[in-house]
């Protein structure tokens, strides 16, 4: 693994997709590879499926753990809404990594579509990369577990940057809950191969441009 000076990672959804455990595992594969990291979770009414919003930080030159408007680095969005209302958080040429699931606001009178979401995004001055987080979970019988997908799609990135390098498997697979592990290493893999499919070899070097100025 390179050294990290900086990667600002901001993870956004509703209550109850998992986005604080996602943090932990970065986290904690961070901290396994010896590379410091901080987490703040900023969130209201999760409970009821408000905005969830965690901040990840992590290489040698952290000090604070809030991302200032405008750094992040990459954006993980495990809901389309949640990325639209955080987008400006990224840095111009970031990354998002998007999870095709769009949940409509109680209340909300004009009901936003998912074609209209995405098209705002890619509007924007961001490499946009859309994953079926939500879906293959639910394909393998363990809807909670869309975060872990996200988490592969999240390593593929690194890995097409040189952060991390293939034995970070092995690190993943022991700090995942014991329950339901099978399922969540096969939906940490498919999560890695989408990303990879999407990259190819050109893509790959976009990815590196878009990150290793930070590392």
């Amino acid at each position: 693994m390179g050294r990290v000076r900086e990667l600002n990672v901001l993870i956004t959804g509703v209550g109850g997709q998992g986005q604080l455990f996602l943090s932990r595992l970065i986290a904690e594969v961070f901290s396994r590879l010896d590379t410091p990291s901080l987490v703040a979770e900023t969130h209201g009414l999760s409970q009821r499926g408000g905005s969830v919003v965690v901040h990840v930080r992590a290489g040698d030159s952290v000090r604070a753990p809030l991302i200032p408007r405008g750094e992040a680095d990459v954006m993980l969005g495990m809901e389309l809404i949640e990325i639209a209302r955080y987008v400006d958080y990224l840095r111009e040429g970031g990354v998002v990594l998007a999870n095709e699931k769009l949940i409509v606001p109680p209340g909300q009178g004009a009901r936003l579509k998912e074609e209209e979401v995405l098209g705002y995004l890619r509007g924007r001055p961001i490499r946009l990369i859309t994953v079926q987080s939500s879906k293959r979970a639910v394909e393998l019988g363990a809807p909670l577990s869309a975060n872990v997908h996200m988490f592969g799609a999240f390593v593929a990135l690194l890995e097409a940057a040189g952060v991390v390098d293939a034995g970070v498997d092995a690190v993943v697979e022991s700090v995942l809950p014991r329950r339901q592990l099978a399922e969540n290493m096969l939906l940490y893999r498919l999560g890695k191969e989408e990303v990879r499919a999407q990259l190819g070899p050109g893509g790959v070097e976009d990815i590196k441009k878009a990150l290793l100025r930070r590392l």
